[in-house]
């Protein structure tokens, strides 16, 4: 009946709860899984908007750059000086010679043109008359003097820098080392060769050799250091030979001095070379320009970190150009332009090649679900939370029953069988004794005896279950007085030596001797070592031998119950104090008893402030010791 009860019970509630949220659930799935849809569609949507704005944008920033560019050369008039943007996303704009690209730093540094003029012609006889003294003559002092005269005659800063190189040369030489380090120094600092880049044939500007000279003389390395690295931070195109050069002159430096130089001077080298490949690529990335597209100009990605290439036809007075445009300048804030198939969104015809990378999530919140749907998310969840939850008390409730029932049973069972063998045993004596059946004086003797133990230990089985009953509706109370131990163990072993020597049992009684007076309740006491006795009794297997030791150790009395029977495994010795609990063996099972014993020795010694312990091994027995607190006796109590 208890079983159909229960099973109705389950019915319902699947009726009531978990089908109609299995349906809510299912529903819930379905409208999620068509939002979804209608998000990755909406997704497709604005990406390609996106894609479209990004292009226009793009086309429009690098139409601007582009017109700029040419306006800057048409007012410089001077295709050479073609690298030299204002703007820091251009990264070249070279000429085109038959189809192949001129790089602006590979182009024929010619020295401006020398006129006629008479400071001129002076000038370049100075130079002449003082390079015969140094060089041919020895002449220090005298080439010296020439390379002044060609200072004072100057019409062109080249010249300047060129007569003021070989003075400071020629004082070296000639050992007056600081005059020549003041004379780099004053190349170093001149204002006029730093706005006009005066360069040699060699594409090498003039400052780089008076800092080259300074370092390695080891006169002022502070302001070459700080030349190059204003000309490596600045964003002026340097040429590759000057590259190479702020690259040798740092490799003979300290780590210390020059680190962060020789990063940025990688960068710069890395953008020359991939320059150069660009360079030597540079057919192909015509055709893709000259293949146009269907409105406006073409840029070509070209690198892992893109450039975008175009041309420029030929216009009087520029010749056909080449502009190259750092993608990453132009990009606008959230976007990554990339060079990689199969990674982004393509821009699109006027861009082959280039797509794009959404690096702001701008897509990832419009393809989550919105919030109605995290309500029906959250819902769902709380409904098959309360569902789950609701079965978890049920089936609880039920096995917590199932439990009980199972429990009731046995103690039922236990305690009838452990009532009718002591009144067994007292009616069968009893009608021996009432029929006159008995031989002599010892034999009634022997008889009563016997009726009265087993009506003691009925009495002990008794007061075991109403004690418990007391415990359990928070009833039971103590009565602590001045105690002798020895007296209340003395009184349980009279009380247990009948029965324990009509099993054959020995009891080993050990007192340690001057045992303190303590406060206590004596009976309760008594119940506890009484119970302990019994359960050794009923554990002990074949042994017959059981140890009380009573003694005092650091404060506490200590009563030590042994045996030497069946033990118990490490896991049964933490439930071994539970109410009804017996260990689950095959041989413990055959033995009777209610599973109340320990569970009463446990609350008798806590409520006295104390604890109880085993120690125990499968077929080695087991030791149970109580610890009891000695709770000095108060003057009166003892008068």
């Amino acid at each position: 009946m208890r079983v159909t009860r229960h099973r109705r019970q389950i019915l319902l509630f699947l009726a009531a709860i978990l089908l109609p949220a299995t349906v809510l659930i299912g529903l819930a799935a379905r409208l999620m899984y068509q939002d979804r849809e209608l998000a990755a569609k909406r997704s497709v949507d604005q990406r390609r908007a996106a894609v479209d704005q990004l292009r226009r944008e793009l086309t429009s920033r690098l139409d601007a750059l582009k017109l700029e560019e040419i306006n800057r050369l048409i007012r410089q008039s001077d295709a050479k000086s073609a690298g030299g943007s204002q703007n820091p996303a251009v990264i070249f704009t070279a000429r085109l010679e038959n189809d192949r690209l001129v790089l602006p730093w590979d182009l024929p540094w010619d020295a401006p043109a020398q006129t006629d003029t008479l400071g001129s012609q002076e000038f370049a006889q100075h130079i002449q008359a003082g390079e015969t003294a140094e060089l041919a003559k020895n002449d220090y002092a005298a080439a010296a003097a020439e390379y002044r005269q060609a200072l004072a005659n100057i019409r062109h800063p080249w010249e300047g820098a060129e007569a003021r190189l070989r003075l400071a040369r020629t004082l070296a030489k000639a050992g007056n080392s600081e005059e020549a380090a003041r004379q780099y120094r004053a190349l170093l600092d001149d204002p006029i060769l730093a706005r006009e880049k005066a360069r040699d044939e060699q594409g090498v500007g003039y400052r780089f050799y008076a800092a080259e000279r300074l370092l390695n003389y080891r006169k002022d390395p502070t302001a070459s250091l700080s030349f190059l690295a204003r000309e490596l931070n600045g964003d002026e195109q340097l040429t590759s030979a000057e590259l190479y050069m702020i690259r040798t002159l740092l490799d003979s430096l300290p780590d210390s001095e020059a680190a962060q130089l020789r990063q940025r001077l990688s960068g710069r080298i890395d953008r020359l070379e991939q320059a150069r490949m660009l360079a030597r690529d540079f057919p192909r990335i015509l055709a893709q320009v000259e293949s146009g597209a269907p409105t406006g100009a073409v840029w070509v990605p070209y690198g892992s970190e893109p450039w975008l290439v175009t041309t420029t036809p030929a216009a009087a007075p520029l010749p056909r150009l080449a502009i190259a445009v750092s993608a990453a300048s132009i990009a606008p804030p959230g976007v990554k332009l990339l060079n990689r198939s199969g990674q982004g969104d393509a821009v699109g015809e006027a861009f082959p090649g280039l797509r794009v990378e959404w690096s702001d999530k701008r897509f990832w919140e419009s393809s989550r679900p919105g919030l109605p749907f995290a309500i029906w998310i959250a819902g769902l969840a709380l409904v098959l939370g309360v569902a789950v939850f609701g079965g978890y008390l049920l089936l609880r409730d039920v096995n917590r029953d199932v439990r009980m029932t199972e429990v009731r049973s046995q103690f039922v069972a236990s305690v009838s069988h452990e009532l009718k063998t002591p009144l067994t045993a007292i009616r069968m004596f009893a009608e021996t004794l009432a029929m006159g059946r008995s031989r002599d004086e010892q034999t009634k003797a022997e008889y009563l005896e016997t009726i009265v133990n087993e009506s003691e230990r009925l009495a002990r089985l008794v007061d075991n279950v109403l004690d418990f009953s007391k415990i359990e509706q928070g009833k039971k109370i103590y009565r602590p007085r001045p105690t002798r131990l020895e007296d209340v163990a003395g009184s349980a072993v009279r009380a247990m030596r009948f029965p324990l020597a009509q099993q054959g049992f020995e009891l080993h009684l050990s007192i340690q001797e001057d045992l303190p007076e303590m406060q206590a309740d004596p009976d309760a006491i008594q119940q506890a070592i009484l119970n302990l006795l019994t359960n050794a009794m009923k554990y002990s297997g074949d042994a017959r031998e059981i140890d009380l030791r009573l003694y005092e150790r650091n404060g506490d009395a200590v009563i030590e119950v042994a045996d030497h029977g069946l033990g118990l495994a490490p896991d049964e010795q933490k439930r071994v104090f539970e109410k009804f609990y017996r260990a689950p063996s095959h041989e413990r099972h055959l033995i009777a008893g209610t599973g109340l014993g320990l569970t009463l020795v446990a609350h008798i010694v806590q409520a006295h402030g104390g604890r109880v312990e085993v120690e125990s091994a499968l077929g080695a027995g087991s030791t149970f010791c109580v610890f009891i607190p000695i709770k000095p006796v108060p003057m009166e109590a003892r008068a």
